[in-house]
């Protein structure tokens, strides 16, 4: 790699590393305090389980026709449709602030939430690689890292923030950090900018004559063919797989994640205690996120999806167990290899596993059909079962589903691991 190449891919790296930063803090006072801001509201868990199944059903919806809609106009880069997103989001959220104890109105806004603000991480990941097909190695890993460490500090801060004033302040937090990211997503260069400045470098020989012929197929209207959701799952039968165990293991961790509230008050806890738990939560995130390219060069994929999914079990059936909040903030440890690690390696595993014309569109079905139909169910259930079976009871229910996810993650990918490997070797 020539001089001005490297000094190119430090400069992305450290614009999407800032992005990733800014864009988890605001993802936080949404996703970390939106059940504490409705219970705040007067909203009964079952109110809040179809506030949050709604979101996340949008959520599922909004991703695959964004992954249509930037395919069908290649010149409108990505992180634009990303800022177009966050400000629509920044505007929705902050009705909020002033909304009373409102269910349909409440619902719509969270709509919007999970048709935005949910859908950009898939957006996000996607831009990560198209920079490092067009020859910028983007450490996804250490800026995913980065986001957790922000995420970390924000929980506490937050945490504390909301219990010395008010949990409303979670609206304007998430709005002034939506805006930082835009601003942030403006200077960050797009894929068309970085092979423009390799072209005049004469660098083009870091690319291969393949990549390039994407590259330049990438800005061509309607020149990459794609199938619909149903053919793509049928096409690409580990990935569906994939897909399905990711919806046991996510009712789990949603169910578990969002009704934290209710989990830190059983225990004694208070609502800045539910901020550190979540800040410990992602601050464990970082050395697997930090390491996940050693890793990565040494096992593959469908190996380290499996031990992801199999700390997702640990870590349910730990806070099940859970005695007190001394052992609760222990348990977090377990994001480590759970969530920790399973999201950079889906990020590769769906990269790596489809074909080229589908890698944006993988990205977006990675969140419908694993994250966000398991998040309905786990937002959906957990707050019916909240209010008719009591805090164990969803708990219990909740490491059985992580139980179902790990043994359907180690069985389709240990048997396919052989020929998926294989297609990998012979696109590489």
């Amino acid at each position: 790699m020539s001089e001005h190449a490297s000094a190119l891919s430090h400069k992305v790296n450290r614009q999407f590393s800032a992005v990733s930063a800014s864009f988890w803090i605001a993802y936080l006072p949404v996703s970390g305090f939106m059940v504490v801001l409705l219970q705040s509201k007067s909203f009964s868990d079952t109110e809040i389980g179809f506030i949050l199944a709604f979101q996340s059903i949008a959520s599922i919806i909004s991703p695959p026709l964004l992954s249509v809609f930037a395919v069908k106009h290649p010149r409108i880069p990505l992180k634009t449709i990303v800022l177009t997103l966050l400000l629509i989001g920044s505007g929705a959220y902050s009705i909020m602030y002033f909304l009373p104890h409102l269910f349909v109105p409440a619902a719509i806004i969270f709509i919007f939430m999970g048709i935005t603000v949910m859908s950009a991480p898939s957006l996000l990941n996607a831009i990560a690689m198209q920079l490092n097909n067009r020859g910028v190695t983007i450490n996804y890993g250490v800026s995913r890292g980065i986001g957790s460490l922000s995420f970390a500090c924000a929980g506490i801060v937050l945490g504390k923030l909301v219990e010395l004033s008010s949990v409303n302040i979670v609206v304007p937090a998430f709005v002034l950090f939506a805006l930082f990211t835009c601003a942030l997503l403006l200077r960050l260069l797009s894929p068309e900018s970085v092979i423009s400045l390799l072209q005049k470098e004469e660098t083009r020989d870091l690319l291969s004559a393949q990549e390039l012929a994407m590259a330049t197929k990438d800005h061509m209207p309607g020149e990459i063919p794609q199938s619909s959701m149903a053919v793509f799952l049928a096409k690409n039968k580990v990935y569906t797989g994939f897909c399905f165990a990711s919806i046991f293991l996510f009712a789990s961790h949603s169910a578990i994640n969002n009704y934290l509230p209710n989990i830190t008050d059983a225990l004694g806890g208070t609502i800045a205690d539910q901020g550190i738990v979540r800040s410990i939560a992602a601050a464990c995130e970082l050395p697997i996120m930090f390491l996940y390219s050693f890793f990565a060069a040494r096992i593959s994929s469908h190996k380290l999806l499996i031990f992801s999914a199999f700390s997702f079990l640990l870590k349910a059936a730990a806070t099940l167990f859970a005695p007190s909040m001394a052992i609760l903030f222990a348990v977090q440890i377990l994001q480590m290899p759970a969530f920790g690690l399973y999201t950079p390696s889906a990020v590769h595993f769906a990269d790596n596993t489809v074909d080229d014309s589908d890698r944006i569109r993988a990205q977006a079905i990675a969140m419908v059909v694993g994250v966000g139909i398991g998040n309905v169910v786990g937002n959906l259930g957990g707050g019916i079962l909240l209010d008719t079976l009591g805090l164990q009871k969803m708990l219990l229910v909740s490491t059985l589903f992580a139980c179902l996810g790990f043994i359907l993650m180690a069985v389709v990918l240990h048997e396919k691991s052989s020929r998926s490997m294989l297609r990998i070797k012979r696109r590489s």
